[in-house]
C-alpha cells in the first residue's frame, strides 16, 4: 500500500442530536420535531417522530401549549400540535433544530477562505450518519491537491485552523483523514472503511463531489 492516510485527532456536542447541549431531555426532542413539522400532528405522531413514548411526550406538549410556544387544536378525540412560529422563542427553537446544518455551512465558509484549495472535503462517520454521541469525533476527509505535500506551511496551517474551528464551534475533536490527489486512486481501489463510509454516508463540503471523484477514477 503506497498511499499514506494521515489521521489527525488534534485537538463535546452530541453529533446525532447537537441540541441536547442545552436541552438534553424529552423537551429538546419534542421541540426539534415541532420545528420540523409542515402540518399539525397528534401527540402520538410527535412521540413517534421524537423516538419517545407518548407518556413522556404528552406532558411536554401540554406545557408548551400552556406557554403558547405550541398550538393545541382538537381533532376528533385527539389534539394536534404545531410550533407557534409567531412566539418570541420560536426562532430559538428553529435555530436549535438547525445546528447540524449550521455546522456544515460554517465548515464550508472556512474552507472557501483557504489560500490552498483542496481537491475535495467531505464529512463522514457518525456526524454524517446522524449517530454517535458527545464523545464522537467530527470526521473530515480531505484530498490534498497535486504539488502540495502534508508539510506545506500554508496547507498545514489551514488543517490546524479547521481543527480549531470544529473544536471551538462544537467542543468535539476533529478527526481529519487526509490523502493526496496522487494517492487517491489506490485508496479508491482498496476501499478501506473510510472510503466505504464516504460512499454510503458522506456529506460533500468542498471541491469535487465524492461520487464524481469515484466515477472519474
Amino acid at each position: 500500500m503506497k498511499y499514506r492516510l494521515f489521521r489527525y485527532t488534534e485537538i463535546t456536542m452530541d453529533v446525532s442530536k447537537p441540541y441536547r447541549a442545552i436541552s438534553p431531555g424529552v423537551d429538546g426532542d419534542v421541540l426539534v420535531v415541532l420545528a420540523g413539522l409542515r402540518k399539525p400532528r397528534t401527540g402520538s405522531e410527535i412521540a413517534r417522530l421524537a423516538g419517545r413514548s407518548q407518556r413522556g411526550v404528552q406532558p411536554v406538549l401540554d406545557r408548551l401549549a400552556e406557554h403558547g410556544l405550541s398550538s393545541q387544536t382538537r381533532a376528533g378525540r385527539a389534539y394536534t400540535y404545531e410550533l407557534n412560529r409567531n412566539h418570541l422563542l420560536a426562532p430559538v427553537v428553529i435555530e436549535m433544530a438547525a445546528v447540524r446544518e449550521k455546522l456544515f455551512r460554517q465548515l464550508q465558509r472556512a474552507i472557501a477562505d483557504w489560500a490552498v484549495q483542496p481537491d475535495h472535503v467531505s464529512l463522514f462517520g457518525s456526524t454524517a450518519r446522524k449517530s454517535g454521541d458527545a464523545s464522537s469525533d467530527i470526521d473530515l476527509f480531505i484530498v490534498r491537491p497535486q504539488g502540495i505535500d502534508a508539510g506545506h506551511v500554508k496547507w498545514a496551517r489551514q488543517i490546524a485552523e479547521l481543527s480549531l474551528t470544529v473544536q471551538e464551534s462544537t467542543g468535539n475533536h476533529a478527526g481529519i483523514s487526509e490523502v493526496s490527489a496522487k494517492e487517491l486512486p489506490e485508496l479508491l481501489v482498496e476501499r478501506p472503511p473510510v472510503i466505504r463510509d464516504l460512499a454510503e454516508h458522506g456529506v460533500d463540503l468542498a471541491g469535487t463531489p465524492f461520487r464524481r471523484l469515484v466515477s472519474a477514477r
